[in-house]
């Protein structure tokens, strides 16, 4: 028999060791799940967006962690005077504000666990006050995890699909040449074989970045952003966030692993990648737009990083995580496997039901009028 209890704030900030240890014998990310991201997620953002704390840990009859629930609530009233208590997974603040995206979402279960806490936290999902629950970059199967755990239409609840997108991980444990070989010509080109066309004219080094060096690692990174998409790549709570969370790294087993390329001792690219419990993470990449009409500095820096993750004894993959680039979809071009993302809504207001019917059932121009004026 499993026993859930509600986690305070004050839980949530000293419970670092129990979390990892829980996380460590399950099957969650061990990034993105981590009590580091997670809590500096919520210490960042959870008064601005105004968010209470539903974090459900579920416990065996030893009294030990064997599954976690990381989910808040906000209630709010939109436009046309509907209040509703929408229900997020901490991490994500779908419609609310762009914070840092936190992807491989779901609930963290022991292995051997997985059915009786997911059942356990359904039923305690039941018993709280909510008319949706926002699910955002969740792994398809937790999909079907959820509605085989009981969050089905046969239970009265609805769900809709919001957005789907695709991400990139490579599977690095074995030769990096293999790799190599794999890759289409112009995709090898780019991210390997202009390194000769550079070195012909100049030093090309990559390096692991160094502060004293090359300075402000975010503050290098967000001023290439700048010139290439006119704003920055974190500001504000997101800079917050990133800082305090890697102050936090070593608690879940990670390892930071920022570079930079430098050409003639200039600083003209700065990856942002981390490493945890042997996957190396893509979360952040900038670099001199216009450097060279012959040279994609992107993709330059990733077959570096990559050709790392290779040689690396202990790092397994490389993970592109998901997101397009400017023009077009380039992560699939590194010869890795596809993640697949999903979120999606789960209602259980007959309200909001009702309401969502008839604006799937409206002409796009209609639907679109009709979820400004409702504010859904």
């Amino acid at each position: 028999m499993l026993t859930i209890k509600p986690v305070s704030e004050a839980g949530f900030a000293s419970m670092a060791d129990e979390w990892q240890a829980c996380l460590e014998v399950s099957d969650a990310n061990p990034l993105f799940m981590s009590w580091p991201w997670l809590y500096s997620w919520w210490e960042t953002w959870s008064q601005i967006l105004g968010m209470e704390l539903v974090l459900l840990g579920v416990f065996d009859q030893r009294d030990e962690l064997v599954g976690i629930g990381p989910f808040c609530r906000r209630v709010l009233m939109t436009p046309a005077g509907i209040r509703v208590a929408r229900l997020y997974m901490i991490g994500n603040a779908w419609r609310l504000a762009p914070t840092v995206r936190t992807e491989y979402y779901g609930i963290i279960a022991r292995r051997g666990f997985e059915h009786p806490v997911r059942a356990a936290l359904v039923s305690a999902l039941e018993q709280l006050e909510w008319d949706e629950l926002i699910c955002s970059d969740v792994p398809v199967d937790q999909l079907e995890n959820l509605t085989t755990g009981g969050v089905n239409e046969q239970r009265g609840y609805r769900i809709i699909r919001r957005t789907d997108d695709t991400g990139i991980r490579i599977d690095t444990s074995g030769a990096f040449d293999d790799w190599l070989g794999g890759l289409g010509k112009h995709t090898r080109l780019k991210a390997y074989n202009r390194r000769a066309y550079l070195k012909k004219q100049g030093e090309l080094a990559f390096l692991d970045h160094n502060q004293c060096r090359d300075g402000d690692f975010f503050e290098r990174l967000n001023a290439f952003h700048m010139n290439r998409w006119g704003k920055p790549a974190f500001d504000g709570e997101a800079l917050r966030f990133h800082r305090l969370f890697l102050e936090r790294l070593h608690l879940c087993g990670g390892e930071s692993a920022m570079s930079v390329i430098l050409y003639n001792e200039r600083c003209v690219s700065v990856l942002y990648d981390l490493v945890v419990r042997g996957c190396r993470y893509n979360l952040q990449a900038g670099y001199e737009e216009g450097f060279d009409a012959k040279v994609s500095l992107g993709y330059l820096h990733l077959g570096f990083a990559i050709e790392s993750a290779f040689n690396h004894g202990t790092t397994s993959a490389y993970d592109l995580l998901a997101g397009t680039g400017k023009k077009q979809f380039y992560k699939s071009h590194f010869h890795g496997e596809p993640v697949h993302f999903s979120t999606f809504q789960v209602v259980r207001s007959p309200l909001l039901k009702a309401l969502y019917r008839i604006q799937a059932a409206s002409p796009p121009l209609i639907a679109r009028a009709f979820s400004r004026r409702v504010g859904l």
